[in-house]
Parts: structure tokens; C-alpha cells; sequence
């Protein structure tokens, strides 16, 4: 019967370690993506997420695309329902310069290709912090073609459509 109680004890307190550790690598892959973004040197970086809340997320975005020197070819790629929500910051990166572009596309999943490193997720840019994995080269690969498909036959975002939409967003 001590033994069953000290079993349980260890678990309860081994329990928050691993919830704590899974949190750390998850936190970990989140931030090598945005150090990816900002640190793009190939001049790519290529963004899939039904809407982007994530405000660090965007940021990243927004500096990437702001900064001349490096010359990164930035493509975002969203659904159009999500960027009404007040919440979202899809209309500002449009506003700000980001080529964002808008296809309904059914997802479950968001995705950033950053020179040749992928990363995908199922909250990616809903929220800072999320769990997101890394992508291998096949999958990579594969969803590098769904993105060129995609953005070749989405309706793109131009900074004075954008203004107008956030106008009508802050009503």
C-alpha cells in the first residue's frame, strides 16, 4: 500500500516535469521558426494559416518584409472569412506591405517554409507558443507545390483593399 502511494506521489510530480518538458520543445521549435523568419538568408519565406492572431508571428513577418538589405521573397496565404476578425492581423501585414494572398482553402493545419526548413502545426499563427513540428524534406517538398498552385490562383490583397476592410473591421 506505501509503495502504491509513493508510485502516485512520483507520478504527481514527474507529470508537471513532462508537461513542462513537451512545452519546452514546443516553445523551442516556436522560436527557431521566428529566428528562421527573421534571419531568412536564402530570401524566402513562405506562410500558409487560415488567419495569423499570433502578434509575434506577424511581427516577424512584418520585419522580414520591411527589411531592404536581404531582399526576402515573403508569400502569405490565408482564407478569407478569418481576416474580418477583429483579432486578426492579416489586414495590417497587407497594409504594411506583406503580398498576402486569399483562397478558401480547407485546413487544419498552418505552415511556414523558410529556406528549405518547414514547420507545421495545427494552432501555427493563432497562437504565440504553439506546438508545431518540424517538416521533412518530402513534406517540404510536397507542400511546396500546394503553395505555388494555391498563390497562383488566389485573390491578392492590395494595401488600398486592405485599408478599406479595416475600416470596415474597426466600425
Amino acid at each position: 500500500m506505501v509503495a502504491v502511494v509513493l508510485t502516485a506521489r512520483r507520478l504527481t510530480f514527474s507529470l508537471p516535469l513532462l508537461v513542462g518538458m513537451a512545452g519546452a520543445q514546443a516553445s523551442g521549435e516556436y522560436q527557431s521558426m521566428i529566428d528562421a523568419i527573421l534571419e531568412s538568408n536564402q530570401g524566402r519565406v513562405l506562410v500558409f494559416a487560415p488567419t495569423i492572431f499570433d502578434k509575434t508571428l506577424a511581427n516577424a513577418l512584418r520585419q522580414t518584409r520591411q527589411d531592404y538589405i536581404r531582399k526576402t521573397n515573403l508569400r502569405v496565404l490565408t482564407v478569407p472569412y478569418y481576416n474580418y476578425l477583429p483579432d486578426s492581423t492579416i489586414l495590417s501585414l497587407a497594409l504594411s506591405g506583406v503580398p498576402v494572398h486569399e483562397a478558401q482553402i480547407p485546413s487544419k493545419e498552418g505552415v511556414v517554409i523558410v529556406d528549405g526548413q518547414g514547420w507545421i502545426g495545427r494552432d501555427l499563427g493563432k497562437f504565440e507558443m504553439n506546438s508545431i513540428r518540424r517538416m521533412n524534406s518530402q513534406e517540404i517538398n510536397k507542400l511546396l507545390d500546394w503553395l505555388k498552385k494555391s498563390v497562383k490562383s488566389a485573390h491578392f490583397i492590395t494595401q488600398y483593399e486592405a485599408f478599406t476592410r479595416l475600416k470596415q473591421v474597426l466600425k
